[in-house]
């Protein structure tokens, strides 16, 4: 079972939002987005689910429960205690579920519950993007249909993706194509296997010369990866905060 992602009750007050409105524009967006929404209780069950219902007027919300084999929605509402959490593009938004109850309508069964009196919202950590300190490193290795590697710069990078400088005798492909095999150096001695997926392609000069920057998103990063992707992005945060350096 996945494990629960609580509210903490000291959380800092400007990540607490218990304006009725604010609240209520956000659930509208996450509605008109289908923004998954992850719901969860303290003994570890989860649903995935998307808002399905919402109503100012009558203090409703819904989440459609689909298919649902395990009983995950039962054992949720039988806990009584429902977190949800979900994404609007770098913000994490999280509340508690007020009086959850099952209902059965027209097109399934739905989680139905009273409005969220407070939600609480946190910036994602993966949309922290670092410029690196160094010109040499990190940069990104992948085979050439020769034998060689090509090698591309990282001008910027997250937990979520990079920013590469390519020459233009180097090939990548086009935006929405996806790329195995790949190698990130961060360092020497410190090489990380990748897959990227190309979102945008931009045309430039660095040091007089032409070249691409291309915004690369990353798919399926092993979970050991991430880790030493965040630990590379604080220690790079760190490092800029003591040198002073801008990012």
């Amino acid at each position: 079972m996945s494990q629960p992602l609580s509210v903490e009750s000291h959380a800092p007050e400007e990540l607490r939002v218990v304006s009725a409105h604010e609240i209520h524009g956000y659930l509208l967006e996450m509605s008109r987005e289908q923004s998954r929404v992850l719901l969860s209780s303290p003994d570890g069950f989860a649903l995935q689910t998307r808002i399905c219902a919402f109503s100012p007027e009558a203090d409703l919300l819904g989440f459609e429960i689909g298919i649902d084999p395990d009983g995950q929605s039962e054992q949720l509402v039988r806990d009584g205690e429902i977190t949800g959490v979900a994404f609007i593009g770098s913000v994490k938004l999280q509340f508690e579920l007020e009086s959850p109850v099952i209902v059965l309508g027209e097109h399934g069964a739905v989680l139905r519950s009273a409005l969220p009196t407070r939600l609480y919202r946190f910036q994602r950590r993966q949309a922290f993007r670092v410029q690196p300190l160094s010109s040499a490193y990190p940069r990104v290795l992948w085979p050439q249909k020769d034998g060689s590697q090509a090698a591309a710069r990282v001008c910027d990078v997250s937990v979520g993706g990079v920013g590469l400088q390519l020459l233009p005798d180097h090939e990548l492909g086009g935006v929405g194509e996806l790329r195995d095999a790949l190698t990130l150096e961060l360092d020497r001695t410190t090489q990380l296997p990748i897959q990227l997926c190309v979102q945008h392609i931009e045309l430039g000069h660095l040091d007089g010369q032409p070249h691409r920057h291309v915004g690369c998103a990353f798919t399926e990063l092993d979970p050991a990866v991430a880790r030493a992707l965040q630990v590379y992005v604080d220690q790079t945060q760190k490092r800029r905060r003591l040198l002073r350096v801008e990012p």
